[in-house]
């Protein structure tokens, strides 16, 4: 049975890990501007296409519990607001960019620990 709140923890982290992949993928961009002595490009790679593969489950689960994001954008620079429509209703959320930001990292360092783990075999 679905909780009657749950679909806004599945939009959080669908906004999350969207949010992730896209940033890596800039950041990697970033870096090959720059000369650097290694390319790093493969491993931010690895990492974006993994948030986006969680982005696309959860923005999946989302659908199947009847959502449907309509627009995401970020206001003022500190607020971000998506809009969606859940069993018939049309729905705004609205996120601190700064809080979204830091759970993204979060969300990074865990995968970077789950992969330091699963590579010295101690998972």
């Amino acid at each position: 049975m679905i909780q009657p709140d749950q679909w806004r923890e599945i939009l959080h982290e669908t906004i999350l890990y969207g949010m992730l992949f896209k940033e890596i993928a800039l950041d990697a961009e970033s870096l090959n501007q720059d000369q650097l002595k290694m390319s790093y490009r493969p491993m931010l790679d690895t990492v974006s296409m993994g948030a986006e593969q969680k982005h696309h489950e959860y923005r999946s689960q989302f659908g199947k519990m009847g959502g449907k994001i309509h627009v995401q954008k970020t206001t003022d620079g500190f607020h971000y607001s998506v809009i969606v429509t859940v069993r018939d209703r049309r729905e705004e959320c609205i996120y601190n960019v700064i809080h979204l930001k830091a759970e993204c990292q979060m969300r990074l360092n865990n995968y970077l620990y789950d992969a330091k783990q699963q590579a010295t075999g101690r998972v």
